[in-house]
């Protein structure tokens, strides 16, 4: 039954946002009553957090272990920076592959469109430990950048690949059909050497 609960909810919340899914649509949806679904989750917030937090912990613990599996094969040097970037990107895009997935990365490109203390409780609970080891990580092989610039750029970063994950259709358009923005492996694959030209402009 939370298994039902949770999928439903994902897709009600990455189709149309916190405000706009109901508790009762997805009742319905996941064939249980209001009362179960409270049962289990408790108010709204807390499902919708729940929900969230079921697809972005794989994330965040693939994107941990990429991060200790780099730390390990460069010894106490620098992480080189592509290897650095692909390691933080690719966990998050790749997961889009899936369904579960999917809802996930859609339920992330709304988060800026929720009410601001969900997405910041939300955010700074999944996020927050992994981003600052990675924040660190950046700091070490860009030592020539101030430690603000490096955050400014990094913001820029998770900026370009949310974006990205909207699938908004603008890439479609602009390339005459010729790109598909649900290719997340060619996606990867050109928004990589995007970001460590960024990261790494001088100041």
């Amino acid at each position: 039954m939370r298994d039902r609960i949770l999928d439903m909810a994902q897709s009600l919340f990455a189709e149309h946002g916190y405000s706009a899914a109901s508790t009762r649509a997805i009742a319905q949806g996941a064939g249980v009553n209001l009362a179960q679904l409270h049962y289990h989750f408790g108010a709204k917030r807390d499902l919708f957090k729940a929900a969230y937090m079921r697809g972005a912990v794989q994330v965040t613990e693939a994107r941990s272990r990429a991060l200790a599996d780099a730390r390990a094969q460069h010894g106490e040097g620098p992480i080189p920076l592509e290897a650095l970037v692909r390691s933080f990107v690719t966990p998050f895009m790749l997961n889009g592959q899936t369904p579960e997935g999917r809802a996930t990365m859609r339920m992330h490109a709304r988060l800026h469109t929720e009410p601001d203390d969900i997405s910041k409780d939300v955010l700074s609970t999944v996020y927050d430990d992994t981003t600052l080891a990675y924040t660190a990580e950046f700091q070490r092989v860009l030592p020539q950048l101030a430690h603000e610039t490096i955050c400014w750029r990094l913001y820029f970063m998770m900026g370009a690949y949310r974006y990205t994950l909207l699938r908004t259709g603008r890439l479609e358009a602009m390339s005459g059909g010729a790109c598909d923005s649900g290719d997340f492996e060619r996606a990867v694959a050109e928004i990589v050497p995007f970001l460590c030209a960024g990261l790494s402009a001088p100041a």
